[in-house]
């Protein structure tokens, strides 16, 4: 049995950052999350597409709409296009590259965590790849489960996020997050199992040992 998951339409993305009702996903938007852009987000939005990864100030948050109208509808973009959401945060000391897992609706992202720390950061970044492997966050994604009823059958908005940030100079963050990305672009999305075969501590290992090999892997765009 093959895995359906939902996914926001592209057009609907659209339709939600200039405030519209999403018009062929039922359930895309939400009245309580945020996703029209005002004028620099959209330019920054539309930068975001050519470049694959998305660039705010901080974390984007604007007071008045109570949240990051840009963050959101870039989640929702990276949803429907199944792919990594890629931000490089830029802070007034250092900058943050955050990646979110979120988006690939998976039922054990393990592999794809283990293939950024390996492929990117241990082979080009090695005074980062230290830090995140460090870091206690990535073995609390790693350990955190992933409640695949909700991947499967809920708007993003709804799904918890899925994280690694980055601390990095701001000299480091593009060139990272484009690296991010084009790894990313590798990704082959597993099918649905019905059983997890990988146990907390194997998968955590993985993501340390992991050596970029997965022969068992499907096209996704086949699911």
């Amino acid at each position: 049995m093959k895995a359906k998951v939902f996914r926001p339409h592209l057009d609907d993305v659209e339709r939600l950052s200039y405030g519209k009702k999403a018009s062929k996903r039922r359930g895309t938007g939400s009245r309580y999350h945020c996703h029209r852009l005002n004028q620099e987000e959209r330019r920054l939005f539309e930068l975001a597409k050519v470049s694959h990864f998305l660039t705010v100030r901080g974390n984007g948050y604007r007071k008045e709409r109570k949240g990051s109208p840009l963050q959101n509808i870039w989640r929702q973009r990276s949803d429907a296009l199944a792919t990594l959401a890629v931000c490089v945060e830029k802070r007034s000391t250092i900058d943050a590259v955050v990646i979110d897992f979120s988006t690939l609706r998976v039922w054990d992202d393990a592999s794809f965590v283990a293939m950024i720390v390996n492929n990117v950061l241990k082979a080009k970044y090695p005074n980062l790849h230290e830090l995140v492997v460090d870091d206690a966050v990535l073995s609390s994604l790693i350990q955190t489960p992933i409640n695949w009823d909700a991947i499967k059958t809920r708007p993003i908005w709804a799904i918890n996020e899925r994280l690694i940030t980055i601390p990095c100079e701001r000299d480091v963050a593009k060139s990272l997050a484009a690296d991010v990305v084009k790894e990313g672009s590798q990704f082959i999305l597993h099918e649905f199992q019905n059983e997890r075969i990988d146990t907390t501590s194997h998968a955590i290992k993985q993501v340390i040992d992991y050596d970029g090999s997965d022969d068992e892997s499907i096209d996704w765009n086949d699911i």
